[in-house]
């Protein structure tokens, strides 16, 4: 095979796990604007419903510290392909469910498969591309991980408002069966895979740790506040990740390789990645619901006011990719961080007399800014790993930006509930901006490896 036909085979093979993992991405938020309606239809309460994301979330993320050891593991074609047959057939469960406990069943069994294939994508695009071509390619894959996300709540707004809740999951059934099929024809395995020995006990630690981290963080997420039983469950899972976190050190191949933090430029790159998740996520979360509770705008009208940054989003990621490559890190967060900041201080202000106009406007600037930053300060970070550490290094981002997440919201809804409105919650993604302005201002222009 020729240069250029390698070359156009891998590109048709990472559109096919973009694609895969568009839909992973999508997945996590488009039920935002749906669960009213769903309340209504199946008879469950606002608390129950939640449970259709928060469940998600906390699957998924007990489900991602073991992408490393599966990427590892496993040949790329037949773990992707698993993965997506798995994620079919919980959309298949949910879009035919006759009742809330298998609709959730269907929900949590797509989380357990999302849980390993939106790492494993970034950790294919960090293998296959040399360090100098990985700001572009993250980029693009920045695509998908941004503008899933942020474009759920939008189509969800439009296809609730026109039809069933149940179109949600039939409208992804039949890209999922696309993937399916060009992924049996275009996926290679071009992943290195070795004999690892999974050690049970860091399993099981990772998933009653990070469970009850993320079960104690979406309690609170769900009912805005701390009680008793969550700070337990909180303090519990904290502990229990402390012990995990004991082992994988003493382990010849740990579950997570947490030798990545000896790296400095990778410590501050996993911190400023998890704070602009929660700044990038907490206004998905927080404007929809602003919109629909102070402003009176109905589904559909919120999920379009978020639409320009969805858009800027969708351009500016593979942009950012290329600017890092040429220029470095150092302009794009001083732009980035700085457009966020300022665009978030009047959304503090913001009352039931808020232009809409305004709101989008706000939105998309910090759309634009967050993005600009989002998937540079990854590259940035993976750098600084050596080759043998980019499959853990990437996980651990991944990781440690869904444990944020729902810190975020856990927070953001807290800051609602204790502030009695909205502004609370934008002045705590304001202080995220601002811790984020200011370390990112001690970054390496360009990084290279620190182990």
């Amino acid at each position: 095979m020729n240069q250029h036909s390698k070359s156009t085979t891998q590109i048709i093979m990472v559109f096919v796990l973009l694609l895969g993992s568009f839909l992973s991405a999508f997945a996590e938020t488009f039920l935002n604007n749906a669960l009213p309606t769903i309340m209504a239809e199946v008879h469950v309460s606002q608390a129950t419903a939640q449970w259709l994301s928060t469940g998600y979330l906390l699957v998924a993320g007990i489900m991602m510290p073991t992408a490393a050891y599966f990427t590892n593991r496993i040949k790329l074609k037949p773990l992707f392909l698993g993965t997506i047959s798995i994620f079919l057939s919980g959309l298949i469960m949910s879009a035919t469910a006759q009742s809330f406990t298998i609709l959730l069943l269907g929900r949590l069994i797509q989380a357990a498969s999302v849980g390993v294939s939106m790492p494993l994508v970034q950790n294919v695009l960090t293998l296959i591309f040399p360090a100098e071509k990985r700001g572009i390619a993250l980029g693009i894959g920045g695509i998908v991980i941004n503008l899933g996300p942020a474009i759920g709540p939008t189509l969800s707004g439009i296809i609730v408002t026109h039809w069933s809740w149940r179109m949600l999951f039939i409208a992804l059934i039949p890209i999922a069966c696309l993937v399916l099929v060009l992924g049996i024809f275009t996926i290679d395995n071009v992943t290195d895979t070795r004999s690892d020995h999974l050690d049970m006990p860091s399993l099981i630690m990772s998933i009653f740790g990070f469970g009850g981290l993320l079960f104690g963080l979406s309690q609170i997420g769900v009912s805005g506040n701390l009680d008793v039983t969550s700070l337990f469950e909180i303090l519990s899972g904290l502990l229990v990740i402390s012990l995990f976190c004991k082992r994988q050190l003493s382990l010849k191949h740990p579950l997570l390789e947490l030798r990545v933090f000896t790296a400095p430029s990778f410590r501050k790159v996993a911190l400023l990645a998890a704070l602009t998740n929660i700044a990038l996520m907490g206004p998905e979360l927080v404007i929809p619901l602003y919109n629909q509770t102070i402003r009176g705008t109905n589904a559909m009208t919120s999920g379009l006011l978020m639409l320009p940054g969805t858009i800027l989003m969708a351009i500016l990621s593979p942009l950012s990719g290329k600017l890092y490559d040429r220029f470095g890190i150092k302009r794009l967060v001083s732009v980035g961080f700085t457009a966020t900041f300022f665009a978030t201080i009047p959304m503090i202000f913001f009352d039931a007399s808020t232009s809409l106009n305004t709101i989008a406007f706000l939105y998309a600037i910090r759309s634009a800014g967050l993005t600009l930053v989002f998937m540079p300060l990854t590259t940035s970070g993976l750098n600084a790993l050596p080759h043998s550490y980019l499959v853990y290094g990437s996980t651990m981002i991944v990781t440690l930006q869904q444990l944020a997440s729902s810190l975020g919201t856990a927070a953001l809804v807290t800051a609602i509930k204790l502030g009695h409105g909205f502004q609370w919650a934008f002045t705590l993604v304001l202080i995220i901006g601002a811790f984020c302005l200011i370390i990112s201002a001690t970054l390496k222009n360009k990084t290279v490896t620190e182990i």
